[in-house]
């Protein structure tokens, strides 16, 4: 929410409102220069570096500027520093600045969303007892310029699921067995035993990278896969391998059997960290597999918080049997 003057006291806001949020899987390491925000004990406000789509930047926020709302309790802070921010007028965003005794508090790693445009910015601070006050440039809050990566792909898309007997020329899927990814897959025993293509493939096109047969390929186009089993909370992450030129487009084709977690060979010998589930006839048992792509950063899922999703399916064995939650 916007205020309307820098400061404003306020008896009915709570310590510490909001979830934190910190620099995210997949930014860029630390070898690479980070821009910061400062926000100055002085009032001032500057930017060094440039300030990118997707990723992290660091908050030097000066805590003598919300000097208002101090107080211990048993020889502690019970006070609290809050930043906020969003892209655009988009859903805000909160990272913990203080408390900290001293006026400068070490710099905050934030990731920035994955959008260019405006970038605001604004800080409140609360206490224990009811206290409240913020710093929001009257109201206003402080504005900054968002860049694009030029590190991003020009565009990402045409993804789908090829799980079939046939092949095309090269070897490669044929476009009429093509499956668009949205479409949930099921990877059976006919799809380990049967099938001779089983992959989800899509397409990448970055001009002056893409467009030609570019030897460094494999090094402008960082390509992953996040993926996860049975609603797992952990994700993990792998490199998907280019497969061919198309026109202007790079494609790329994940092997589903390299993320197979029911394989036939080599068969498992114990159950996997996640729950299976029975088929509805029993004879099967499976689990739900959610993945997504990042390609230089840039993600594609079907919306900033949902993946693409599958299952993997095999027959109940006296092990497996074991392994259903």
């Amino acid at each position: 929410m916007l205020k309307i003057a820098r400061w404003a006291v306020v008896a009915t806001m709570a310590l510490g409102c909001g979830h934190e949020v910190l620099a995210e899987e997949g930014a860029q390491s630390e070898s690479v220069v980070t821009p910061t925000i400062t926000f100055g004990a002085d009032w001032s406000q500057r930017v060094t570096g440039t300030l990118v789509a997707g990723q992290p930047v660091r908050i030097d926020y000066a805590a003598s500027r919300l000097s208002q709302c101090r107080g211990e309790s048993n020889n502690l802070p019970a006070w609290a520093i809050t930043g906020f921010f969003r892209v655009n007028g988009g859903a805000s965003q909160t990272f913990r600045v203080a408390p900290d005794l001293s006026s400068t508090p070490a710099p905050v790693l934030v990731t920035l969303p994955n959008t260019t445009g405006r970038l605001e910015m604004w800080f409140q601070v609360t206490n224990r007892w009811g206290c409240n006050a913020w710093d929001s440039n009257y109201g206003s809050n402080y504005g900054f310029s968002v860049s694009p990566d030029p590190r991003a792909p020009g565009w990402i898309g045409d993804g789908a699921v090829v799980i079939n007997r046939a092949t095309c020329a090269g070897g490669y899927a044929c476009d009429a067995n093509r499956v668009a990814i949205t479409t949930p897959f099921n990877y059976d025993t006919y799809a380990r035993q049967r099938a001779a293509i089983r992959v989800v493939n899509f397409d990448v096109w970055k001009a002056g990278v893409t467009d030609f047969d570019n030897p460094n390929l494999w090094r402008q186009l960082d390509v992953q896969v996040r993926f996860r089993y049975g609603g797992s909370a952990t994700w993990q992450s792998r490199y998907v391998p280019f497969e061919r030129r198309l026109g202007n487009n790079a494609r790329y084709a994940l092997d589903l059997r390299s993320v197979d977690p029911l394989p036939d060979t080599p068969p498992l010998t114990a159950c996997p960290a996640f729950g299976l589930s029975p088929s509805p006839d029993g004879a099967y048992v499976g689990t739900t597999f959610e993945y997504y792509f990042v390609v230089n950063g840039v993600e594609y899922r079907p919306s900033a918080t949902t993946a693409f999703t599958g299952n993997f399916w095999n027959y109940k064995t006296a092990l497996l049997a074991t392994c259903v939650r």
